[in-house]
């Protein structure tokens, strides 16, 4: 294993700051723009990912710089990070270090009364106008004309009022109807959650297989079929007109379809594009997987060296593919 005096010192540069240290991390100011974080980030990744850099540590500070571009990268957690200086996707997660993420005790908490009930829980009835006094919070735990209580629900805390004639516990009978209602209804969501994520996960799958159908049927017309590797069906070798990929037709399909010259030229594209798209999905997977190993082989203490040799030597196919042809 070799690396160079400066592939060492950006990796432990990165390595010396603190996990949540984002904007040091990017080496960029606080009044970085977006453009400005993302060539910053671009640059680093080129010094400290894993195949250009063999320092043992490399991808652990990889980790570091990606998990950095990961917030800042991002408006709305850049947002959150800038106000409370902690991971915005740790904010309530005991565990979490950094100043006020979850609910450590050090820094701002991330959850409070404030937080809850807004600006009224300020002040008293001093405190302007509106304010959540003595009387409220009184009302609010033991009944009153206009009481109030919340439970947590699946999506957070849930609200309720309740009235009644004058104090009677939490709201009486009439508070216990509604949590039971409550109750029914967040069952019912509950038993609806999975069938709606089927849903959600057939609705797409049934749109591309239908939709084509439905337009083929009212147009009185076929799309040509292809393959990007021979079948049973697909015999005839074609190639695309830009990079010359061989793909395979139907017999006679040509003939069949009866399509001009300029709808050919047409179909040749699109058969094209379809294997590039095909191809750099697949690369996509390929290099997230040699990624996943690479740093897998490496420990807290110590690297596997064997594991880390396979994880380098891993075939990648579709990326090959795409570097004869200068696309990567």
């Amino acid at each position: 294993m070799s690396y160079t005096a400066d592939q060492e010192k950006v990796v432990l540069k990165i390595l010396s700051y603190k996990a949540h240290e984002y904007y040091e991390i990017l080496s960029v100011e606080r009044t970085a723009s977006e453009p400005e974080i993302k060539k910053s980030y671009r640059k680093l990744a080129i010094k400290l990912h894993p195949d250009k850099n063999q320092h043992p540590r490399s991808a652990e500070a990889f980790k570091y710089l990606n998990k950095a571009w990961e917030v800042l990268g991002d408006s709305s957690k850049r947002r959150i990070y800038d106000q409370t200086g902690s991971d915005p996707d740790a904010r309530f997660n005991p565990s979490a270090g950094g100043s006020g993420g979850g609910f450590s005790g050090g820094g701002r908490s991330a959850f409070n009364a404030e937080d809850l009930f807004g600006s009224h829980f300020r002040g008293g009835r001093g405190g302007g106008g509106g304010a959540f006094g003595d009387d409220d919070i009184f009302n609010f735990f033991f009944g009153g004309n206009q009481g109030q209580t919340f439970t947590f629900g699946n999506n957070g805390f849930t609200f309720q009022s309740f009235g009644g004639g004058g104090p009677r516990g939490f709201g009486g009978q009439q508070a216990r109807q509604r949590a039971h209602q409550q109750q029914q209804r967040n069952q019912q969501q509950q038993a609806e959650t999975p069938m709606l994520q089927f849903l959600q996960q057939v609705l797409p799958v049934l749109l591309v297989l239908v939709v084509p159908m439905i337009l083929q049927f009212f147009s009185g017309k076929q799309v040509p079929e292809f393959s990007h590797v021979p079948t049973t069906q697909h015999t005839v070798t074609r190639t695309t007109p830009n990079y010359n990929i061989p793909f395979f037709v139907t017999e006679g399909f040509n003939k069949d379809k009866k399509l001009s010259r300029r709808q050919m030229q047409a179909f040749d594209t699109n058969a094209e594009h379809s294997i590039l798209k095909e191809k750099r999905a697949r690369c996509n997977e390929e290099m997230v997987l040699k990624n996943e190993l690479i740093e897998q082989a490496h420990g807290w203490f110590s690297v596997d060296q064997e594991k880390l040799a396979h994880a380098r030597s891993m075939a990648m196919p579709n990326c090959e593919f795409l570097r004869d042809l200068n696309l990567i």
